[in-house]
């Protein structure tokens, strides 16, 4: 047993010096700590462009998912073409998202990356309330390809923890999973082939560029700049870290009002917080968890108007809770605990 574990330590020395020898032939340079992994990641996603194939798990559902990046045409480029179920598929370019589906044509609206780990770790987690460091195993392989494993640990209940394997010669994440307080996988998304560094042919390029125009549904959201969104109304709490990363309103998928959407954002970790008008005028709420969604809906009453409140995001559902039953009208004074505008801008 013990000459095992010498031979299993002398292949690990034996893997972290190739890998770091493949980066300096390349010039790339090394990171040292977990943290610059964390950084290189995102550096990466906007230095490659690359195709693969993303096996996405959440509970019991599994997709598959062919996905394309590109960065050398002007701009960010994103197609997702599901490969299981009813046909569809997703195109980004810039911030505008088109989706499309066999049967109900195109919406277009405003995204960041399409792939859930990309745009997830596409800053540096804050150390105050997140330990980054590597796992004890240090070194892995993923799709045929040297990564790095980082472990991204939570300092609090309020938000939950990762593990992600970084390509060593790439930086792009290979794979994730979500964890709970209980180390439990709440999801799970890894490359099974993917090719950095290549140039996409003319029906790829086309493929991004394409936009239908039939039965296609715009979904027009417009930033808010007063005070308490369009329909006056605060945060009084959200767990410390969490900042606005945007503030807009769009139209009410159940109604013909405009909905306040706000989003909450810790570097890592989301959630988003929408208010409308209620027209039940019933005073309920009401919680559901999805796979690494929590959603919680509830209305409350400002003076005769009642308003209903939706909280969504990759956050415990405990977390989801708190917020949405601090949400209250803004008070008189003006002065908010949690200042939900302005907005600061979406960093991409």
């Amino acid at each position: 047993m013990k000459g095992w574990l010498l031979v299993k330590r002398s292949l690990l020395v034996f893997l972290i010096g190739v890998s770091v020898q493949v980066i300096a032939e390349e010039s790339i340079p090394v990171p040292k700590t977990a943290q610059q992994w964390l950084g290189r990641v995102a550096e990466s996603t906007k230095l490659w462009t690359y195709r693969g194939v993303l096996v996405y798990q959440v509970g019991t559902r599994l997709e598959t998912l062919a996905v394309t990046h590109d960065v050398e045409s002007g701009g960010v480029k994103e197609r997702v073409l599901y490969l299981d179920g009813l046909p569809r598929e997703m195109v980004r370019n810039g911030d505008k998202l088109t989706y499309s589906t066999l049967n109900n044509g195109v919406t277009q609206f405003e995204h960041n990356s399409l792939v859930p780990m990309l745009g997830k770790f596409s800053g540096i987690a804050p150390e105050r309330f997140y330990k980054v460091e590597f796992a004890r195993q240090q070194i892995d392989r993923v799709a045929g390809r040297e990564a790095a494993v980082i472990d991204i640990v939570p300092v609090d209940r309020f938000r939950y923890g990762y593990r992600l394997w970084v390509d060593v010669y790439s930086g792009l994440p290979l794979k994730s999973i979500m964890l709970d307080s209980h180390s439990n996988i709440i999801e799970r998304l890894q490359f099974t082939h993917i090719e950095p560094g290549v140039t996409l042919s003319e029906p790829e390029k086309a493929a991004m560029e394409k936009h239908n125009t039939q039965n296609k549904d715009i979904v027009d959201m417009q930033p808010v700049v007063k005070q308490g969104g369009i329909w006056g109304w605060e945060a009084g709490w959200v767990p410390e870290g969490f900042v606005v990363q945007h503030a807009s309103q769009r139209p009410s998928p159940v109604s013909d009002h405009k909905t306040d959407a706000v989003i909450f954002s810790d570097g890592i970790a989301s959630f988003s917080v929408f208010v409308e008008p209620d027209e039940t005028r019933v005073l309920s709420q009401a919680a559901e968890k999805v796979g690494s969604l929590a959603a919680v809906s509830k209305v409350f009453r400002n003076g005769e108007t009642y308003f209903h409140v939706t909280v969504v995001g990759e956050v415990p559902l405990g977390t989801a809770e708190r917020v949405a039953v601090s949400v209250r009208p803004v008070k008189a004074s003006g002065t908010n605990q949690t200042p939900v505008l302005p907005a600061k801008k979406v960093v991409k």
